[in-house]
């Protein structure tokens, strides 16, 4: 067998290596510009809430939707900080798919401890829809009685001043959308301190850097939206052909020509017991459906944009250029990263940080060394995806779904 071999000279692998060695630098500069955009939003815009004095005497209608499923530590606290919101006119609509669900007990509970408050409770959820969360809110999204309509997941917690900002934000006849950048309440232990470096500097970084580019970024934890946008498709229904219902219905909006904005305040991720684990299944989860949906950019410039991979790629280009020692090179590049982070966590947090800065070291090593396993994890088998009882295997981009395992399985 003949096999045909291009000779390569040495100043054509030279050319090779220069165009290689560029890349990171490429990169660098675009992660520098997150860096630089994310921080400055985060220090000078956020929690700096919206003024609610021009609306006061004609504030909207709210419905919020509670899609529900079992009964965690601080769901009550979660769901009873719905009921306190100090707001004129608002309903709580909690879905839930199983009638036998024990949150059932809890909801009735509440209901009774707060009798003024307008609420009801949606049981079945609509067949049909294979995306669980849309399966479970689509009744009550349709029986609302408020054109702006509010997602709030079981694991958030919220007061008055968030739903002010984003019914301030939404107001605004461009914008059809006003989402919270997700985030975490402070609780205890290095589980609960890696969430909270990942939210509050690596995903925020993302967040706010795309918000202020006018990039459609959002993530489905607890977003205001305006139905009447939605009646073209006949509402949220239409999204639980999707895994990744946010994606779609923020992109669809995007696409008619609204824009998205970030609420000033994150969304509060109260939850009581979290693990290492459980936080890595969870990232697996949600890389899997960024590589179904964006393969090329979660795939490559996703990967390429973590610390340890530009890291040592960038070691090695300065090492072929000039000559620097690599393990130097990285030692202070990932200092340099780590101290940013540190930055942006802070202008996030808004406040103390729960833990020391020793806690916040291994935290962050811990997270950036995890995402290596995670990434792997992500790309084998990449078109399954657990979720609550259910394995869906995605195709077509992540466009087409279908159920492929109806076991019990742990929700990540």
């Amino acid at each position: 067998m003949n096999l045909l071999v291009f000779p390569m000279d040495e100043v054509t692998w030279s050319y090779i290596v220069l165009v290689l060695a560029i890349v990171p630098w490429l990169v660098y500069a675009f992660i520098l510009t997150f860096f630089v955009l994310s921080i400055l939003y985060g220090r000078f815009r956020m929690h700096m809430v919206s003024n609610a004095a021009s609306l006061v005497e004609d504030l909207p209608g709210v419905t919020i939707l509670k899609p529900l499923m079992g009964v965690e530590t601080f769901l009550e606290q979660n769901l009873e900080s719905h009921f306190n919101l100090q707001y004129p006119k608002f309903e709580i609509l909690f879905c839930v798919a199983d009638d036998q669900d024990p949150v059932i007990s809890l909801i009735h509970k509440l209901q009774k401890r707060h009798p003024d408050v307008d609420s009801r409770i949606f049981l079945g959820g609509r067949s049909g829809i294979l995306n669980p969360l849309v399966h479970n809110m689509t009744p009550a999204y349709e029986a609302s009685k408020y054109d702006v309509v509010w997602v709030s997941t079981s694991r958030i917690l919220v007061n008055t001043d968030m739903l002010l900002d984003m019914v301030v934000k939404l107001n605004d006849p461009k914008v059809a959308l006003v989402h919270q950048m997700p985030f975490t309440t402070d609780q205890r232990g290095l589980a609960a301190a890696i969430e909270k470096v990942y939210f509050g500097a690596t995903a925020a970084k993302y967040f706010l850097a795309f918000h202020v580019l006018g990039i459609s970024c959002i993530t489905g934890m607890s977003y205001l939206v305006k139905k009447v946008h939605l009646e073209d498709v006949q509402g949220v229904a239409y999204f639980g052909k999707f895994l990744a219902e946010d994606f779609f219905l923020s992109k669809y909006l995007h696409d008619k020509g609204f824009r998205h904005r970030i609420a000033a305040i994150p969304a509060q991720q109260n939850v009581a017991t979290t693990s290492i684990a459980g936080y890595k299944d969870r990232m697996v989860r949600w890389l899997r459906l960024r590589l179904n949906m964006m393969p090329l950019t979660a795939g490559i410039f996703e990967f390429l944009s973590e610390s340890v991979p530009l890291g040592v790629y960038a070691s090695w280009s300065v090492y072929s250029l000039i000559g620097i020692n690599p393990y130097l090179w990285f030692c202070g590049h990932w200092a340099l990263w780590c101290i940013l982070d540190y930055v942006q966590l802070k202008a996030v947090q808004n406040g103390p940080l729960p833990f020391s800065c020793a806690t916040y070291i291994l935290a962050w090593v811990i997270r950036e060394l995890l995402y290596i396993f995670v990434y792997i994890e992500a790309i084998c088998n990449v078109r399954r995806i657990k979720w609550g009882r259910r394995t869906y295997y995605l195709s077509n981009f992540g466009e087409s779904i279908k159920v492929v395992d109806d076991r019990p399985l742990i929700s990540v």
